[in-house]
């Protein structure tokens, strides 16, 4: 019997402390927690560039939680939250947050617990060349109008440069050839973000996906190890 689908229980900005709790008791085998630096240094769980309106890059932490309607958690503290209970999926925001990020990660999971992704490149080769056992994936699924959103249908060369052990792979982009590709070059599979129960049901079945990536992980583990 094929290995069932890990669940990744990912939760927006919205959610604040209460939210990666939740996730967190959830079971999900991984948390995602999406991570940016504030403009005095600290590693912060924060999806958007912005808070209040502000570029958070531009913030000090204090200001960051003054801004935020809830608090923002550190990075280092977030990890403690989910250690022993889940792996981690830190998912890079932008560039500059690689080593530390690691070495944090390191300490809290241990070189096995968690898988780093990013849509750089760059953070990528980084990453390895400083810790060859850390779990990587390289992200993809751009939106229309972004930049190099062209590549990402055909990812492969980009998944090798980057050294990358993994693809993350938006479930819009999966449906259109990008995880058949990845699976015939035998690149596992993370899909991300799978909210609707069809699709919920499709990936779950699919056995080219390692991790479904959900704002709804009890729903996913539900339908995951409902008896057939």
């Amino acid at each position: 019997m094929r290995p069932k689908p890990a669940i990744s229980a990912h939760r927006r900005d919205e959610a604040g402390l209460t939210g990666l709790t939740a996730a967190v008791e959830s079971g999900a085998e991984y948390v995602e927690i999406d991570i940016r630096r504030t403009g005095d240094g600290r590693l912060v769980v924060h999806h958007d560039a912005e808070v209040g309106g502000l570029a958070l890059k531009r913030l000090t932490y204090e200001r960051v939680q003054d801004l935020s309607p809830r608090p923002v958690p550190l990075v280092s503290d977030a990890m403690r939250i989910i250690a022993g209970r889940a792996q981690g999926h830190l998912d890079l925001k932008e560039r500059g947050c690689e080593h530390e990020t690691v070495e944090l990660a390191m300490d809290a999971f241990g070189p096995d617990g968690f898988v780093v992704t990013t849509r750089e490149v760059v953070s990528l080769v980084q990453i390895k060349k400083s810790f060859p056992r850390a779990r990587t994936a390289l992200s993809v699924g751009r939106n229309l109008w972004e930049r190099g959103v062209a590549r990402d249908f055909a990812p492969l060369r980009l998944i090798r440069r980057a050294g990358a052990d993994m693809v993350a792979v938006n479930h819009r982009l999966a449906r259109v050839g990008v995880l058949r590709q990845c699976a015939r070059a035998g690149i596992p599979a993370m899909v991300w973000t799978v909210n609707a129960e069809p699709v919920m049901r499709r990936f779950l079945r699919d056995p080219r996906v390692a991790v479904l990536v959900t704002d709804r992980p009890g729903t996913a583990l539900e339908l995951r190890d409902k008896p057939n």
